[in-house]
């Protein structure tokens, strides 16, 4: 029970995150900073998850970061094939998770 405080606190966090930006900036739908953002926000997440993907990645010790290596190739091939980022982000993550567990 004592972890439920915490939960709640997540929650109503998450959710003024999500609906906070529609609540302040319904009236301004064609300001040029959100049409730019929502063209680009698919590529900014794309580069921030490769950007933390390398970060720790050991090219000294086997397997010399060919998983990173492997799925973050994945990830630009369907990203350019599909433009589905939920796609472009869901498969390599599983196939890494598959090859961390059997490299």
């Amino acid at each position: 029970m004592e972890v439920l405080p915490y939960i709640l606190v997540a929650m109503l966090a998450t959710m003024l995150t999500r609906f906070l930006p529609y609540l302040l900036l319904k009236k301004k739908s064609n300001y040029w900073v959100l049409i730019h953002l929502q063209k680009n926000m698919g590529l900014l997440i794309m580069i921030i998850l490769v950007i933390y993907s390398l970060k720790f990645t050991n090219f000294e010790i086997y397997p010399y970061g060919f998983n990173q290596i492997f799925c973050v190739i994945l990830a630009l091939v369907l990203q350019i094939y599909t433009r589905n980022t939920l796609l472009s982000i869901l498969t390599p993550t599983i196939i890494y998770m598959i090859l961390l567990k059997f490299l």
